[in-house]
């Protein structure tokens, strides 16, 4: 929207949102909670399909038939919370720190024990300069052997616990890793989150610029997804979901980023894609997602073919990064005013 002007993917997309409000609203009146802002956040992505897990839970809180407040704040902090992930990475952060400083204290009982054995080494030395006999030399080779010992087994210490420390930095490494990779997911098709899209639109963009290709953008909508929604179930609407981001993953690039944008739609970048080449892109998706059939696994029931509508954009030079999703969102929605099931670029 610019200057209080909106283009009709916007007005489109507000749409959509208003009506699941209106729904989320209507399911919190009918749990008798009130609708705090809490609250009305776990419906509304609840209601949106953009959140798996969070759907789970909430569906079977209702189940128990003990939906009250805190279980919904459990959900909320559980799912939507930014502290959660920050949480996380503190206490990964702190174990790190803990484990760091447990090697130095032994590197430092290392050192003690090495200053140790080199303070009782120069003793020796300095008895054998005064040597008076067999006593005397079979004592220092006697304490010398001690000493070796002791700084034998402390060296053995050291070496298993840095063994130890360093199966937990991996172990820390792996969990930072996942919740970096967690934090940039969308958890019901495993492809890319609206927070990595925002991230890599700018970024690639830049790109660009510097190297002189094309950057394209694909914007694929599920077509009719509340009406899988509402007849088979956000289940079966999950499933939609994860089989259309499979089949854009196999007719990509291997450089191109593909990300679930909102509830039903998906988002492409293209490097190095002219329009002519996104639309062939964009052509290859749509026609491999229509020729896929949906059967449920339980009953072997035929719920009918998936298709999609795709706009396509390429990126004009000095335009800001909204103007190519704005571009490639009008494209869209005239594609879906042309019959759905189709490619505009």
């Amino acid at each position: 929207m610019q200057n209080g002007i909106s283009t009709a993917g916007e007005h489109d997309q507000r749409a959509r949102a208003f009506a699941v409000a209106q729904s989320a609203l209507a399911r919190i009146a009918e749990t008798g909670l009130l609708p705090d802002p809490a609250t009305f956040e776990v419906w509304f992505v609840h209601l949106s399909g953009t959140n798996l897990g969070l759907s789970r839970d909430l569906e079977t809180l209702i189940a128990s038939g003990e939906v009250s407040v805190e279980g919904v704040r459990e959900i909320h902090d559980r799912h939507l919370s930014p502290q959660r992930t920050a949480q996380r990475l503190i206490t990964v952060g702190e174990s790190l720190r803990e484990e760091a400083h447990r090697v130095g204290t032994l590197i430092g009982a290392a050192h003690e024990s090495a200053d140790t054995y080199a303070f009782g080494l120069d003793g020796m030395s300095r008895r054998l300069g005064v040597f008076d006999g067999h006593q005397t030399l079979q004592s220092i080779v006697s304490e010398l052997i001690k000493s070796t010992d002791n700084i034998k087994r402390t060296n053995t210490r050291l070496q298993a616990q840095l063994k130890k420390s360093e199966a937990q930095v991996r172990s820390l490494q792996h969990s930072l890793e996942f919740v970096q990779a967690e934090s940039i997911t969308d958890p019901v098709t495993a492809v890319g989150n609206r927070k990595l899209f925002d991230q890599a639109l700018g970024r690639l963009i830049e790109a660009s610029h510097e190297s002189g290709t094309a950057l394209s953008l694909a914007i694929a909508d599920v077509d009719h997804f509340k009406d899988f929604n509402d007849r088979f179930g956000h289940q079966i609407g999950d499933d939609v979901l994860r089989l259309v981001g499979t089949v854009i993953k196999q007719h990509v690039r291997g450089d191109d980023l593909i990300c679930r944008y909102g509830g039903d739609e998906f988002a492409i970048l293209l490097p190095r894609a002219t329009l002519q080449d996104a639309l062939a892109i964009g052509e290859a998706l749509r026609r491999a997602v229509s020729e896929k059939g949906l059967l449920r696994r339980s009953t072997q029931q035929t719920l009918g073919r998936v298709s999609v509508s795709v706009g396509v954009a390429e990126h004009a030079r000095g335009d800001a990064p909204a103007a190519l999703v704005r571009a490639a969102d009008a494209c869209l929605l005239a594609a879906k005013r042309k019959g759905r099931n189709c490619v505009v670029g």
